[in-house]
């Protein structure tokens, strides 16, 4: 199983989603840990900046219009079918419920960014 959104969006590990993500993050002033094996297109990962982007003090980073445009970019296209091929593993008893509380979850956000648009 591979929870990455580089998979999802184009095909490939460390790809042009990847590229364009690390530039987004930079632009947030956010670099990749070194000592995570994980690269910054894993599921957790993304999970973590909007985090930051939700709760962070700085407000010219952590504000309304940039997780939105993180979200719209980096998490909405794929995490649908990611939850689909977690529901769907055979091994997945434990994780077959939290990618049903993921899917509400992204479908909870995108509803709330659409309120704002």
């Amino acid at each position: 199983m591979l929870l990455f959104g580089s998979h999802y969006l184009s095909g490939f590990l460390n790809d042009k989603p990847l590229a364009q993500l690390r530039t987004d993050l930079a632009q947030l002033g956010l670099t990749r840990d070194e000592a995570l094996a994980e690269t910054e297109d894993h599921i957790a990962y993304l999970c973590e900046v909007m985090r930051y982007l939700i709760a962070g003090d700085d407000v010219a980073v952590a504000n309304l219009t940039q997780q939105q445009r993180f979200f719209a970019t980096h998490l909405q296209p794929w995490a649908d079918r990611l939850c689909d091929d977690l529901a769907a593993h055979p091994a997945a008893r434990f994780y077959r419920a939290v990618a049903q509380f993921t899917r509400a979850f992204i479908s909870v956000e995108a509803q709330g960014f659409d309120l704002t648009a």
